[in-house]
């Protein structure tokens, strides 16, 4: 019986992770100009709690995705 080979979607989802996470952190700190960022009611140089919400479910989603794709053992 074929294996099916996941490791290229393992390590994608690890990477997705990872950048959401990073990008997750960059939207968390205060007093930084934040990309994507406009507008009145929300300044782009205070913490957005939307994106960094947004990028925290991305990153457990991709970290989910690596788990259910991780390779499997060759025992």
């Amino acid at each position: 019986m074929p294996k099916s080979n996941n490791s290229n979607l393992f390590f994608g989802a690890i990477l997705v992770a990872i950048v959401a996470l990073i990008i997750a952190v960059y939207y968390a700190i205060p007093g930084v100009y934040h990309v994507l960022v406009s507008g009145a009611t929300h300044p782009p140089m205070d913490a957005q709690p939307t994106h960094t919400l947004l990028f925290a479910v991305i990153t457990v989603l991709a970290i989910v995705a690596a788990l259910v794709t991780r390779p499997k053992s060759s025992r």
